[in-house]
């Protein structure tokens, strides 16, 4: 039976559900791995929160005395701290320590784990960064929440982890990451960084470019007092992002990622400009094709990504990799080799 420790790296609705999803594994009655469970963040309330949960075995403030003996990392921080903590981990990071990303872009993460994460004296990395973006079980799609309050056991079933490593990250890396997914019953789907942080500045960003726009119409416009007074929940589903994000990380994310945000805020404007003019000609029926277009795709969207089967896709197995360091013991490899049941 193999041992695995892990930690969890700023406590929040993802890193908690692994912290959940890994300890139900655990205590199995048949389980074949010890995953011993680290929860950090500097917030005690958070510490003591995951405890209660039945997130973590442990639970340290001190991110360098969490993550010293752990195999696995997971980190879950606000963005603008990322690199801050990239620096503050890398020197206490053992040899083979494999560090799960879940920031919201990858590539940024792959550079500063470059520049701290330690290495040979000839250079050769010996610690390792897997990027990766859970697409969460479709039962809790409704739910924005990102607090300890929203995280679940079950958060990743019927869900995809998207993993995004570097074209240099050791196959052995990725393998332990695959092989958690497969013991948790988890599907992946591989994706280089740089589309992922294309594709993110659509799904993610977008969204609050958007809010961020429609809010500062409204409120900035001459009516804006009266206004104010006809808000009802459609209005705060549009602008309740400027409540749960902040501008730190807004502005880094939008910096670092400002070409894709572009592309894609320019494609929206054309898209408004199109609607303009259907609106100005007055016609109704032309009005109401162009929702019934976009209403029919929406639902092919919403019943594709409830059962999370898209027709592009065929099935996503995880790919067989050659063993190429002795850095990484082989500590989820009794899963290795069992297929998965993607019928769900």
């Amino acid at each position: 039976m193999a041992q695995v420790n892990v930690t969890l790296i700023g406590l929040d609705r993802l890193t908690v559900s692994f912290g959940l999803a890994i300890r139900k594994l655990a205590q199995a009655p048949n389980a074949r791995h010890q995953f011993t469970v680290t929860g950090s963040d500097e917030n005690r309330t958070k510490l003591d929160k995951a405890k209660d949960f039945g997130a973590v075995d442990h639970a340290i403030r001190n991110m360098g005395s969490a993550v010293e003996n752990a195999d696995l990392i997971f980190i879950s921080m606000p963005y603008s701290v990322m690199r801050d903590v990239f620096s503050g981990i890398g020197p206490v990071l053992k040899r083979g320590a494999v560090v799960v990303d879940l920031s919201l872009l990858k590539l940024p993460s792959i550079e500063w784990a470059s520049q701290y994460f330690p290495k040979t004296d000839d250079g050769q990395p010996q610690a390792f960064l897997v990027g990766v973006t859970p697409i969460i079980n479709p039962t809790y799609l409704t739910d924005p929440r990102t607090d300890i309050e929203a995280a679940q056991p079950d958060l990743f079933e019927q869900g995809t982890l998207i993993l995004a490593p570097s074209a240099s990250c050791p196959p052995d890396a990725v393998r332990l990451v695959t092989d958690l997914a497969g013991l948790l019953d988890v599907k992946v789907h591989f994706m280089d960084p740089a589309e992922h942080d294309g594709l993110i500045a659509s799904t993610e960003e977008l969204p609050l470019l958007l809010q961020i726009a429609f809010f500062r119409a409204l409120s900035g416009a001459p009516g804006w007092d009266d206004l104010k007074r006809l808000t009802n929940p459609a209005f705060l589903l549009a602008t309740y992002r400027l409540d749960t994000d902040s501008a730190e990380d807004f502005g880094l994310s939008v910096e670092q990622n400002r070409a894709n945000n572009v592309r894609v805020l320019e494609s929206i404007v054309e898209t408004l400009n199109e609607m303009i003019d259907v609106l100005r000609t007055g016609d109704q029926l032309i009005a109401s094709e162009l929702f019934s277009d976009s209403a029919a795709r929406y639902a092919r969207w919403q019943n594709d990504r409830g059962r999370n089967k898209w027709v592009d896709e065929g099935e996503l197995a995880r790919p067989e990799m050659p063993r190429l360091f002795g850095g990484l013991p082989g500590l989820l490899s009794s899963n290795r080799g069992k297929k998965k049941d993607d019928s769900r």
